[in-house]
């Protein structure tokens, strides 16, 4: 992940990063993970927008296809949505997950592309 972040930054703006290795690593895991940190701290992460960065998402996943399927609905998911938004508030962990079945129903029923928001 250093070595991917020397290579720029992957703050995505708002307060957000989603860090990963320039390749997806697969690991054995029975099924894709995706953690959320809400940091104590601020950090520097030299985002686009110059914002510093309060939350994390990392993706831990079995195979490079899902660990890309995944960073594509988290990155529709954190574009202008109800998601988004929990996100930013900081909402309860139900609420979290609920606002992520939303966007997992959206790609799905538009055939596996994110499409539009909220």
């Amino acid at each position: 992940m250093l070595a991917r972040e020397s290579l720029g930054s992957t703050a995505i703006g708002d307060g957000i990063a989603i860090p990963h290795a320039r390749n997806p690593i697969a690991f054995p895991v029975g099924r894709p993970l995706v953690s959320l940190c809400f940091l104590q701290q601020l950090i520097s992460y030299g985002a686009l927008d110059g914002k510093a960065v309060h939350t994390l998402f990392t993706i831990v996943s079995s195979t490079i296809r899902s660990h890309l399927g995944l960073l594509s609905r988290l990155s529709f998911g954190l574009k202008g949505t109800s998601f988004s938004e929990a996100v930013a508030c900081r909402a309860s962990a139900e609420e979290l997950l609920q606002t992520a079945r939303w966007v997992d129903e959206q790609v799905a029923s538009s055939g596996g592309e994110p499409r539009g928001d909220s």
